[in-house]
């Protein structure tokens, strides 16, 4: 019977061929390109201090299979027979640790931003509802407070286009970074302006010079759909 680190090794393999090459697997669990952990532990290395051969861990393990969406345990279970989940027609989102916050404050640490795993959608879905030619450059964020309301509530996934910037080209809801605060808002030209709009009519819009947007504003991305979370009582 093999051990769990013999199983975990040969997961770890399945996963580099996945992404092509260690680098982009190291980048979709969230560490440098350049980190020789993984491949350490695939060639074998032997630890300097103990002089015993590196295996994958269990808080690594189990930070793959977060990170990947792989489910509690996928590290340990023997997958020689099947096939990676992507075989199912999937198109994988990257969903970021990054709250927009809907409310009047905004919210800070936008340069926290990392993310925190992958979901996956059926490229059906994908194509009627994203986009049907592109695939790369959306990932999706959270959206908090309750002025968005009620087009976004509280805590809904909310699809962003990472490529679409052109903020004073278009009118359209907006991931953006104002004065160091993290705002997602309806955002419309008017002479000489950009006007940021709250669905929720109990919030004022506010507007910055088109002068100031360049020095003001950085813009995360456009919001090209939602996954609305229903509630029941």
């Amino acid at each position: 019977m093999r051990s769990v680190n013999d199983v975990r090794k040969e997961n770890l393999i399945v996963l580099r061929e996945r992404f092509k090459t260690l680098a982009n697997l190291n980048l979709a669990i969230g560490k440098k390109k350049t980190d020789s952990t993984l491949s350490q532990i695939i060639n074998g290395a032997k630890d300097t201090r103990s002089g015993n051969v590196k295996n994958l861990g269990d808080r690594l393990a189990r930070e793959m299979e977060t990170k990947l969406s792989l489910g509690y345990g996928w590290m340990d279970a023997d997958h020689s027979n099947e096939a990676f989940p992507e075989d199912d027609d999937l198109i994988y989102l990257r969903r970021l640790n990054v709250s927009a916050c809907c409310g009047a404050a905004g919210i800070q640490n936008y340069e926290d931003e990392a993310y925190v795993d992958l979901m996956g959608v059926s490229r059906v879905w994908f194509k009627e509802n994203i986009n049907q030619i592109r695939e790369n450059g959306y990932e999706i964020i959270t959206a908090a407070g309750d002025s968005m309301e009620p087009t976004l509530k509280n805590g809904d996934l909310v699809v962003i286009d990472r490529f679409d910037t052109e903020i004073t080209k278009r009118d359209g809801v907006f991931c953006v970074l104002i004065d160091n605060d993290l705002y997602l808002k309806r955002v419309q030209r008017v002479p000489g302006s950009l006007r940021f709009i709250s669905d929720n009519r109990l919030y004022d819009p506010f507007e910055i010079r088109l002068a100031e947007v360049e020095s003001r504003v950085i813009v995360f991305g456009r919001m090209v759909n939602s996954l609305n979370l229903k509630r029941y009582d």
